[in-house]
């Protein structure tokens, strides 16, 4: 397992002992007010490979026979309550915080099916009795703190379809997700940002996290934490949350890159990366981004009057984002539209660089949200975390572990992996498999380097 001891992956074994414990602790509570048994079961299919579920179907249930709870790992076709689908559909809806406020949960099922398709969750049944339905929300909400996103980079991208984005992201340097998000929620980001700039009387305003609620469950969007994990590895911090309200007129930012104070020529590697997201329609008239494609591959800044030329506008429909990454130029274009273009830019780090931001760590922000947001808020990784008695091991090697899967993960992304779906080989050939396998290899035999117990011996057969 990739997580901290407070954390777990969807429907692991210590998922389920989170779940067995929480249910039986809060049905002592209860138990004079439930009105009598009930059953909720769930079944996932296409679960990721690491997880090892048989024929890649996860699944669970939980019975309440009016004394005690019983947990386990198979299906139950006759539950009250029964939801099945796609596993990283699930993984996402089972991270989403606050499922009993007024219309979450058909905000979180709305962007289920934005994300994955219409079937990809589907929901049989009810809780009649309001005890019953009150306790699993409460139960939703407690899992999904401690839920963390799907590390499999590889599988996950195939389930959201991003691994063409990926490979483009590397080629061109940036990628557009078209309709990341629902029309009508980019309707209430767009609200709620507005409200944040006339509250603070700017047309520029970072800090954006701290500002609604909306914003919060924005940054999470797990098809842009999917490309940022594949650009700046998994840890990455955000640097700054800006918004920008920006009328007709000339574009007042001018090209550049986002490296600013790195020496060139700029690493090979990316250090920092950018979501932009449409709140309305782009169009060039709405003055969009511009961004020239390949030039993160010049590993420098531009010269005056240099690649201008070769720019194109992202034009995309509201909902959607562009990510750009490694030193990519770009500039903010002209609008001779009437009406404001209302952006929200999230600006990420690779998590050993400082952000600009400084952070602010509220607890009752990382205990409405999911494991992701403390971690792009640095909480999982050592850094910052050094006391008087040493370092924090337990977030280095955690956080060691994450990054050498990520890595792994992506090679076979970029080896072609994602372009098929059937079955969860991905759609890769033969050689690709075999390089793969080493790679596995080699990895494990790291780890065992690292493993503090094993190192000697292993360098003394060295």
């Amino acid at each position: 397992m990739h997580t901290l001891p407070h954390q777990c992956e969807f429907l692991s074994d210590q998922w389920l002992d989170e779940a067995c414990a929480f249910l039986n602790r809060e049905v002592a509570t209860r138990k004079t007010r439930l009105k009598g048994p009930f059953c909720v079961s769930e079944r996932f299919t296409d679960s990721p490979p690491h997880l090892k579920f048989p024929d890649s179907v996860a699944s669970w249930a939980m019975l309440y026979d009016g004394e005690k709870v019983t947990v386990c790992r198979d299906f139950n076709p006759d539950a009250f309550l029964k939801v099945e689908g796609d596993y990283q559909a699930g993984c996402t809806a089972a991270q989403f915080v606050g499922i009993g406020a007024p219309g979450a949960m058909q905000r979180m099922l709305r962007q289920s099916e934005v994300l994955y398709g219409k079937d990809a969750i589907r929901v049989e049944g009810r809780l009649d009795d309001p005890q019953a339905a009150e306790l699993m929300a409460h139960f939703h909400d407690h899992m999904g703190r401690r839920t963390v996103e799907n590390p499999d980079l590889c599988h996950r991208a195939w389930r959201m379809g991003l691994s063409n984005h990926i490979r483009e992201m590397e080629t061109q340097g940036f990628t557009v997700v078209r309709n990341a998000i629902a029309p009508e929620f980019a309707d209430e980001v767009r609200e709620a940002t507005l409200r944040a700039l006339c509250q603070h009387q700017v047309a520029s305003l970072q800090w954006m996290l701290y500002q609604a609620r909306e914003i919060e469950i924005l940054v999470q969007n797990p098809q842009l934490m999917t490309l940022i994990d594949a650009s700046l590895g998994r840890g990455a911090v955000i640097a700054s949350l800006s918004s920008i309200r920006k009328g007709p007129g000339p574009g007042f930012i001018p090209m550049h890159t986002d490296y600013a104070h790195v020496p060139e020529p700029y690493p090979e590697f990316a250090l920092t990366g950018v979501g932009v997201w449409a709140l309305e329609v782009w169009t060039v008239a709405s003055g969009p981004t511009w961004i020239v494609p390949g030039s993160h591959r010049e590993r420098s800044a531009p010269r005056p009057g240099e690649g201008a030329d070769r720019g194109v506008p992202i034009e995309m429909p509201k909902g959607s984002a562009v990510f750009f990454t490694q030193g990519v130029w770009h500039w903010q274009g002209d609008r001779t539209e009437p009406g404001e273009r209302v952006t929200l830019h999230m600006h990420f780090n690779r998590g050993i660089l400082r952000s600009l931001e400084p952070k602010k760590i509220d607890p009752h922000m990382l205990h409405r949200n999911a494991p992701r947001l403390g971690e792009m808020l640095g909480e999982d990784d050592w850094f910052d975390k050094m006391s008087g008695i040493g370092r924090d091991h337990l977030r280095f090697q955690h956080m060691l572990a994450l990054h050498r899967f990520t890595d792994q993960q992506k090679k076979a992304i970029l080896a072609g992996a994602g372009d098929s779906e059937r079955g969860n080989d991905r759609g890769l050939s033969p050689d690709t498999k075999a390089i793969l396998e080493c790679l596995d290899n080699g990895f494990r035999r790291l780890e065992k380097l690292l493993d503090r117990d094993a190192t000697p011996q292993l360098l003394a057969a060295e």
